[in-house]
């Protein structure tokens, strides 16, 4: 067990867990209702090539929960700054980016905002493929911060729309029940509001992520289940039509949760190429 750590830049304190001791800096950034600890799997092939820094992002494990950014949200200047300042610290001129679901999100943002210290980017099942703009424009409105904040309190409307669209077919099954399991106590669906809401801005353009990529000849890796219902594997093609020759796309045989001990090796193989 890795005890962790923490580093403050600014008014952000971050909690994380160091795998490893290789030339290789990692940043992982793990999914949603998760913690760092979720990369401890790599240790094992990957400590002598690489040293994985993996934080726990706000409202997760021991990093804080301002309940006040739901009304100030993060900005990817923000995020930028606090993770130049966290490399600064370590000395470490360039970095890999590792994200995993909402994880992704904030790996694909930084490859915008501090392109000049990355050397390498991991994706797995990544969030942020798509753009949301209803998301975006609901969570920026005051009315729907409320809708938001009643979500919190009584769910039932919601899930009742949800089964709704399960039970007619438009919505599959695996998507429904990750929906579900997500929301179904009132400590998640806080969690589900708090992260939604402070990070709204963390939302990366495509376009911008390809002239990065190809201005720098950075590659990316970009793993997915065949038949992940939470991020389908056909988002890949809006990313890799960026940048054909940088971004690589790897299909895995599995769902959404990718991060296991049987589909590590793939994952590692690529993560240990970036020494």
């Amino acid at each position: 067990m890795h005890s962790t750590s923490s580093f403050t830049h600014g008014p952000t304190t971050l909690a994380y867990r160091s795998y490893g001791h290789g030339p290789t800096v990692v940043l992982a950034f793990h999914g949603f209702g998760r913690t760092g600890a979720d990369f401890a799997l790599f240790e094992p092939m990957l400590a002598e090539r690489c040293t994985i820094h993996a934080f726990d992002l706000h409202f997760h494990g021991e990093s804080s929960t301002p309940g006040e950014r739901a009304h100030d949200p993060f900005t990817p200047a923000e995020l930028a700054a606090y993770f130049t300042a966290f490399a600064d610290h370590l000395g470490a001129d360039k970095l890999t980016l590792l994200g995993y679901s909402l994880g992704g999100r904030i790996a694909l943002s930084l490859l915008n905002t501090m392109p000049d210290r990355v050397a390498n980017v991991v994706l797995v099942a990544p969030d942020g493929l798509k753009t949301r703009p209803w998301y975006r424009g609901l969570a920026a409105s005051r009315f729907g911060r409320h809708l938001y904040g009643r979500f919190v309190e009584n769910p039932h409307r919601v899930h009742a729309i949800m089964n709704t669209l399960h039970g007619v077919g438009l919505m599959r099954p695996k998507l429904h029940r990750f929906l579900m399991g997500q929301t179904d106590n009132r400590v998640k669906r806080q969690q589900v509001h708090d992260v939604w809401l402070s990070y709204r801005l963390i939302e990366p353009d495509l376009s911008d992520v390809g002239r990065v990529l190809r201005e720098r000849a950075i590659p990316l890796h970009l793993f997915l289940g065949r038949t992940d219902s939470v991020i389908p594997a056909h988002l890949a093609q809006g990313l890799k039509s960026q940048a054909p020759e940088l971004v690589h796309v790897q299909l895995l045989e599995a769902g959404h949760v990718l991060l296991t001990p049987e589909l590590a090796p793939p994952i590692a193989n690529v993560l240990g190429k970036g020494a």
